[in-house]
């Protein structure tokens, strides 16, 4: 039982308040999405949750620990490093049927970790995207913003938590409307003060806060708080002594999604759509004497409805769109039941689809659970009863082969087809694999949502290995496309990539063909360097709740928790892309591409990860280093190593593993100086032997020999000996000269 320590003294005058912190949903951490956990179990690299300061004072969740941070910022490069030893990057496989992968997002702090990105497409141009992050770089969320269909990026934008509130939950979603606004949906957190008798209770409160964007992603609102928990006094009444008596709830929003469609009380234009989850940790209020107990904590859980019209500058009070249900804690409790996840979507005609988790009575995360499905036909003013999607054995907090949360798999996500199909993927532990932790199923309903299939297994490997965080889409056509996590290919269960499968009739088969190679798929491979999420965050706690999948007529875009740096640069996550159509690869240019080994050239190179370091190596060694630009490119100018003649291979590559690859020619190189030095010898060695000649030369005349006629050959001797030495060394120098020579003026021409 929680304790609030003091009296209640409701009568009697009041002193000056004493402050205390009470964090009900330390209750609940286990239950709650996005940083919110994290804050409050004090993991969370950046923000740590309010502590008391002296003389009562109450220091915001906006406090930034006093850690210098979990890694370094980059290195900077040097410009010429001969003889380096290879860099290593991740290595890229490509994917068969998946673009290159282009990791979004930038490192703007010492904390390099953006995560649980959702993706929206303008129904105006299809190759206009935005993509909303949580980002550690700031207390906010934040947008990337693309305008040629995924190729580049700009960002991050900043998305304002609310003015009254102290920092940011997490959980961001991205839509657009028919006119190509953009909307952001975020959760704000703040804090609420509550007093009973002398002492002043503060605890954590939540918005869901909506901002707007008419920039397309760049430039954001001011936001509106859609809904907002509260602290409340339930039955309450002043006993006979003046005390305190009844119930105070602590409630907490938490879990926002958001979709944009259709309003079907006014079809012309698109109304905004939020559900979230109301946990309320409701106390008793008891005395042990004059002290005052909270105690008894009972959860109620609700999910719940706003809807935003006006361009989201009007928004309705919120409606529950399910029963409350009741989470009792304590031995012998009989009611275990909490209701989470929620996600809605709008058909074509604006009919209103809200699906979320029910634990069921045997607890969260343990035993069976359900997807439960409500449906309004008047805007989202009044709802059907819920309808039971799947039953399924419920996964547990974390797998047991990680460190990272992922009950949010369970979660389900929701897709609504142009005919008003309505389908949903989610993960569940199956029944005949006792090993696995979590396999991807698919729902659907042809009916409105009335009824639905049996659940079907998406994932085709035959491992007990996991997948997590699906997320579905469906294109104009009708398609469905799916993507998820899947650390099918890594025995040690730890490393994922991500996995794609798609239908093209309504769920009733799933794979597809790629031509270009002719082959036919079931699940194909989307990324194209793995993913270990040890490297991703501090204790591998944290990759999101959700990955997220757009599709147009087109195209398929993916993105995604993305860890590959972290293995070579120190704990680092990034937001991943891909897309179906193929991406421009990077490319690199040498001028001059032909000279003398030596040569100064200039090297150009465009399509790289932006603001990354990038290696010049050359048979096998990085000879120099520098840093691409925010637009992926960069310029630098080196001296070639001195190397044989012919062509020279010259491979540029970035920290994320991008490489291309150019050649110069070398025409003057160690061959050219090893023969022109072996006619040096020779001549040397002929010009020798003439010396030997003079040197033994028979005499003139017979009879004895002077000594002065002795004295006059080895003069003659030594005088011709020094020529040739003259002349071996002005050939010597004449080669080396050359080869100088062409080095500075090949250089000397860029």
């Amino acid at each position: 039982n929680a304790v609030l320590a003091g009296e209640v003294e409701a009568r009697n005058p009041m002193p000056p308040p004493v402050v205390h912190r009470f964090e009900a949903a330390r209750l609940i951490s286990h239950m709650l999405s996005g940083r919110t956990p994290l804050i409050l179990s004090g993991v969370d690299p950046v923000t740590s949750l309010a502590s008391e300061g002296e003389g009562g004072e109450v220091k915001g969740v906006g406090t930034v620990q006093e850690s210098e941070g979990p890694a370094q910022g980059p290195p900077t490069p040097a410009l010429q490093a001969p003889g380096a030893a290879g860099v290593l990057v991740p290595f890229r496989s490509p994917a068969p049927a998946f673009s290159r992968n282009v990791l979004i997002t930038r490192d703007l702090s010492r904390y390099p970790f953006q995560t649980e990105p959702h993706i929206a497409v303008n129904p105006r141009n299809p190759d206009h995207i935005v993509v909303g992050v949580i980002d550690y770089s700031f207390p906010s969320v934040t947008s990337y913003v693309s305008i040629d269909g995924g190729q580049t990026w700009e960002g991050p934008f900043l998305v304002k938590y609310l003015q009254r509130d102290l920092g940011t939950g997490g959980d961001p979603v991205v839509g657009f409307d028919r006119k190509g606004n953009a909307y952001y949906a975020m959760l704000s957190i703040g804090e609420e003060e509550f007093r009973v008798g002398p002492y002043l209770v503060v605890d954590m409160v939540s918005s869901v806060a909506v901002s707007t964007s008419s920039d397309g992603g760049r430039a954001w609102s001011e936001p509106i708080s859609a809904a907002r928990s509260d602290i409340k006094l339930r039955r309450s009444f002043i006993d006979e002594a003046g005390r305190l008596r009844g119930q105070i709830s602590f409630e907490f929003i938490d879990k926002p999604w958001m979709a944009v469609g259709p309003d079907k009380l006014n079809p012309n234009e698109d109304a905004v759509y939020v559900t979230y989850t109301e946990f309320a940790t409701v106390y008793e209020i008891f005395y042990s004497g004059e002290l005052a107990f909270l105690a008894n904590p009972v959860v109620e859980t609700t999910i719940k409805l706003v809807k935003g019209t006006n361009q989201g500058r009007a928004w309705t009070a919120p409606v529950a769109v399910s029963p409350t249900v009741v989470r009792q804690f304590g031995p012998g409790a009989g009611q275990k039941r909490v209701l989470q996840g929620s996600n809605v979507a709008v058909a074509p005609d604006g009919t209103v689809y809200v699906a979320y988790l029910d634990t069921l009575d045997d607890g969260e995360m343990r035993g069976l659970a359900e997807i439960r499905v409500v449906r309004s036909d008047d805007g989202g003013r009044t709802w059907s009863a819920p309808v039971t999607a799947a039953v399924f054995n419920e996964i547990s907090f974390a797998p047991r082969n990680a460190n990272f949360r992922f009950w949010g798999s369970a979660f389900p996500q929701m897709a609504v087809g142009p005919k008003g199909e309505v389908y949903i993927v989610f993960v569940g532990r199956p029944a005949d694999k006792p090993l696995d932790d979590g396999d991807v199923y698919f729902v659907r309903s042809l009916d409105g949502g009335r009824t639905w299939s049996r659940p079907v297994r998406l994932n085709d490997d035959d491992t007990n290995r996991l997948q997590f965080f699906p997320a579905i889409a469906v294109d104009p056509k009708g398609t469905i496309h799916v993507i998820w996590g899947d650390m099918r290919d890594d025995p040690s269960e730890i490393r994922y990539h991500i996995y794609y499968t798609r239908s093209e009739d309504r769920g009733e088969t799933w794979g597809f063909e790629v031509k270009e190679i002719g082959q036919r798929f079931v699940n194909t491979r989307v990324t194209d360097a793995y993913s270990n999420p040890n490297y991703c965050f501090p204790q591998g706690a944290f990759i999101g709740d959700y990955f997220s999948i757009k599709a147009t007529e087109n195209d398929v875009y993916a993105v995604w928790a993305d860890c590959r740096l972290g293995e070579f640069l120190g704990l680092n996550q990034k937001i991943g892309f891909a897309r179906l159509r193929p991406m421009r690869e990077p490319s690199v240019f040498i001028s001059p591409p032909v000279g003398a080994a030596g040569q100064s050239v200039t090297v150009r190179g465009t399509g790289f990860q932006p603001e990354s370091n990038i290696y010049v190596e050359v048979s096998g060694s990085v000879i120099a280093t520098t840093r691409s630009d925010s637009e992926g490119s960069f310029t630098v100018r080196l001296f070639l190593p001195v190397t044989t003649e012919g062509s020279q291979s010259v491979v540029v590559y970035d920290q994320s593993g991008n490489f291309a690859q150019a050649s110069f020619y070398t025409q003057f190189g160690f061959d050219s100086i090893r023969k022109q030095l072996d006619e040096v010898r020779s001549l040397a060695d002929s010009l020798a032997a003439k010396v030997g000649e003079l040197s033994g030369a028979p005499a003139a005349s017979a009879g004895p020999t002077s000594s002065g006629s002795g004295s006059g050959n080895n003069f003659t001797a030594t005088l011709v000996f020094a020529v040739i030495f003259g002349a071996v060394f002005a050939a010597v120098y004449a080669v080396v000269s050359r080869a100088l020579g062409g080095s500075r003026k090949g250089g000397a021409g860029n």
